[in-house]
């Protein structure tokens, strides 16, 4: 029995750390060029998901906190909504630091196994405020 006590908090930290891949740098997407995107009219235009609780990036549409089963389902039905699997796809959460956030890396991997060639991240590695809305970046009203 204490066996089976001690092996359950390393299976726990295995597959803590299994889940946490990697953010490719050429996932990342800077602020600017996606400021770029929304201000220019002749820009095409990504889709982009909101997965935090965090104000909303001009054009982004809220589609749920994904380390939750509720929020992971809406981020499905939103992501099911895009036809063109071409089409750059920015999921961008700000709740905390990048590095540490639950939401973006099982988007990514839901967005690329789910065969989107140009899934995105905003690289917002502080959070939204300090990384985009101090910036002066466009925001909805």
């Amino acid at each position: 029995m204490k066996k089976y006590i001690l092996l359950l908090p390393v299976t726990v930290l295995f597959f803590a750390f299994v889940q946490q891949e990697p953010i490719k740098k050429e996932q990342l997407l800077q602020p600017q060029e996606l400021a770029y995107m929304i201000n220019n009219p002749k820009a095409v235009k990504p889709v982009i998901l909101n997965l935090g609780p965090v104000d909303q990036i001009k054009g982004a549409i809220k589609a749920g906190s994904v380390n939750d089963d509720d929020g992971f389902k809406k981020f499905k039905a939103e992501v099911n909504k895009i036809d063109d699997k071409n089409k750059t796809v920015v999921v961008y959460c700000g709740c905390c630091t990048l590095d540490n956030c639950p939401n973006i890396r099982p988007a990514v991997k839901y967005l690329t196994d789910n065969g989107f060639k140009k899934a995105k991240v905003l690289n917002i590695p502080t959070g939204i405020k300090e990384d985009w809305v101090q910036k002066g970046f466009p925001m909805e009203k």
